[in-house]
């Protein structure tokens, strides 16, 4: 990349030198316009006689490029969805393309893969050598991408100012900051909630309507949502499980912690974690914690009542997707503003969210999923001028995030959009339906239902949320206990699935899951994570 990136300036200092004292073309100047195959490109100015910048420069000389040998070269950006390849991935590709050909210079591939083979399918092609240039690290994880060498340091040889220089715009500089490990910045946080309102359930409507809950006896949160306690929710599976007994209560996913608590995992991981994050820096072993065990011994319950599948423990299927067949009828996740219609388009049918927790912003909140070059891209160049595209571009953030206009969607008069005639969650053929991992979804159209600034809304709800860790910002390089990493990703794998989803008394399945940690080595990754908080707070 330094080579490329080396070459690449040289080209645009000579081409300066040729070119006069005509100031620098503004970076919003729209590159040039495509040319026919076998016509000539002048690169060396914009329409004004003034000379390149050298991101406009890369954009000419790649269409040059592709003028002698008729071929654009392509930029492939991937990431998951929870059903796998759109049944119109390559048309939405093929119209990606046609625009990016005229603003960048270059094809681009969105390689959408299934949730779950994603993490292992990303892996192996960042191994072995598979052309994926940008990517999502929602699944493998940013530090395990970032420890394994997949990922290309963004500011090396100018390249993000260069060639980068509108993410700024859109990415505040301590986000930035957030993503950095080691002083490095190797990811750009996707814009979203960063903050999040913890264990918000989700029900089928119909479900809720079929079991004779009465809404009325709940009030409504800041966001909209019914609130209520545990025991509103126990009340509320109990009746859906008597009215609808044909179908599973509770989908299913690891996401107790993630998505249902306050708890802080430092460091990106929950091998020591801050259980007091708003006011205390002490790292502790969360699985140790009395509120783990609330959440085991409510899972427990729940596995007894009937309310959670006999698969639950090899079922990898998404927990939306599993209400979206018809078979599940609950899940939980977090609140943001508008989430409803999200979940709802998720699940493929109206969902009701019911607020349990309280508002929390972790220390990896921004940091959690950034989107990441791969180290070994042939051309960083156009990879980051596309990743800006990405996050600035509403043509290239509305195809990537809802497809093709008049075929999956139409616009409303107010700029909302809605399905296109005769086109559903079900038939869509492009509908990955994972805004919140998308590197700028508020650059892309609203659905309708949600207000047009709900954007504007949910940088509100990120600045104004009252539990923030006191470790936002923190990040680790955890590569001097890799080995340390692995064995408790390993022994947290074989025996958190059956206590987290109550297939074993929870006094019997926690004590085999920490024994099982501390002889992987928990007490000194813990030392280890809480060294370096310590070192991070005293600057």
């Amino acid at each position: 990349m330094k080579k490329l990136l080396a070459t690449m300036l040289c080209a645009v200092m000579v081409v300066a030198s040729f070119a006069g004292c005509g100031k620098a073309a503004d970076n919003n100047t729209q590159a040039p316009a495509n040319t026919e195959a076998g016509t000539s490109v002048e690169a060396s100015a914009d329409v004004s006689g003034d000379a390149l910048t050298p991101a406009q420069q890369a954009i000419a000389d790649r269409k040059a490029k592709a003028a002698e040998t008729g071929k654009y070269e392509k930029v492939v950006v991937s990431f998951f969805d929870w059903t796998g390849a759109p049944a119109g991935i390559e048309r939405v590709n093929s119209k990606l393309s046609a625009y990016t050909e005229e603003t960048l210079g270059v094809d681009v591939e969105l390689l959408i893969i299934d949730v779950a083979a994603y993490t292992e399918d990303l892996k192996l092609m960042l191994s072995s050598g598979e052309q994926v240039d940008l990517f999502s690290t929602c699944g493998p994880g940013y530090m395990t991408c970032v420890n394994n060498g997949y990922t290309a340091d963004l500011e090396e040889n100018g390249l993000l100012a260069t060639y980068g220089a509108k993410l700024n715009d859109v990415v505040r500089a301590d986000y930035f900051d957030a993503c950095r490990v080691g002083g490095v910045l190797y990811g750009v946080p996707p814009i979203k909630d960063y903050a999040i309102q913890t264990a918000a359930v989700c029900i089928g409507t119909e479900y809720l309507e079929g079991a004779g809950v009465d809404l009325a006896k709940f009030s409504k949160d800041d966001l909209g949502y019914y609130k209520c306690t545990w025991d509103d929710v126990d009340e509320m599976f109990a009746a859906m499980h008597a009215a609808f007994p044909d179908k599973t209560v509770y989908s299913t996913q690891d996401n107790m912690l993630t998505q249902g608590s306050c708890v802080d995992n430092i460091g990106g991981d929950y091998y020591g974690t801050l259980l007091d994050p708003a006011n205390s820096l002490e790292v502790s072993n969360v699985y140790e914690s009395d509120m783990f065990k609330e959440w085991c011994d409510r899972f427990y319950r729940w596995n007894q009542a009937g309310y959670i599948s006999g698969d639950a423990l090899t079922d990898t299927n998404g927990a939306s997707a599993r209400i979206k067949s018809g078979a599940f009828m609950a899940m939980m996740a977090c609140g943001k503003p508008a989430y409803e219609n999200q979940i709802s388009g998720e699940c493929g049918r109206p969902m009701t969210v019911f607020d349990v927790g309280e508002p929390f912003m972790s220390s990896s909140a921004v940091s959690s999923f950034p989107w990441c070059l791969n180290q070994n891209s042939e051309d960083p160049i156009a990879a980051m001028q596309v990743l800006e595209a990405l996050y600035t571009d509403p043509v290239v953030a509305n195809l990537a995030c809802w497809g093709e206009e008049g075929v999956e969607y139409v616009v409303n008069d107010d700029t909302t959009i809605n399905w296109a005639p005769g086109v559903d969650s079900n038939n869509s053929e492009y509908y990955p339906n994972v805004l919140w991992l998308m590197p700028n979804q508020y650059a892309a159209h609203v659905w309708e239902g949600d207000p047009v600034d709900v954007g504007e809304q949910t940088a509100k709800f990120n600045d104004n949320c009252p539990v923030k860790s006191k470790a936002l910002g923190f990040t680790w390089d955890n590569s001097d206990y890799a080995a340390e990493f692995t064995a408790l990703q390993n022994a947290y794998k074989e025996f958190s699935g059956k206590v987290i989803y109550g297939f074993v008394d929870p006094e019997t399945g926690l004590k085999e899951l920490n024994d099982a940690l501390y002889a992987a080595g928990l007490k000194e990754y813990m030392a280890a994570k809480q060294e370096a908080l310590n070192a991070w707070a005293g600057k």
